[in-house]
């Protein structure tokens, strides 16, 4: 009974520690958060709170690149990417 739970509780610490390290990795990955967006170049304000909650930040963890797009943007993309897939179907 010991043993099992002995590698529970191992376990666990390892999966603390794994999110502890992934969560470490995307904080540090803001701090290169560009200063606009990325297809409209539109100003972005770090310091705004309406622009962080409205603003979209894309994050790839392989390549360590940080995109930013406007909420005019993010939509504009949603839309093509609906109508891409809608197309895809009809095909």
């Amino acid at each position: 009974m010991s043993l099992k739970r002995k590698l529970r509780r191992k376990k666990t610490i390892k999966e603390k520690k794994d999110a502890s390290r992934r969560l470490a990795g995307r904080i540090a990955s803001f701090q290169n958060i560009p200063n606009k967006c990325l297809t409209c170049h539109c100003a972005f304000d770090r310091l705004d709170k309406e622009q962080a909650k409205t603003w979209h930040v894309i994050v790839k963890q392989q390549e360590a690149i940080v995109r930013l797009y406007c909420p005019t943007c993010w939509d504009k993309t949603i839309e093509f990417v609906k109508r891409t897939q809608e197309k895809a179907k009809d095909e």
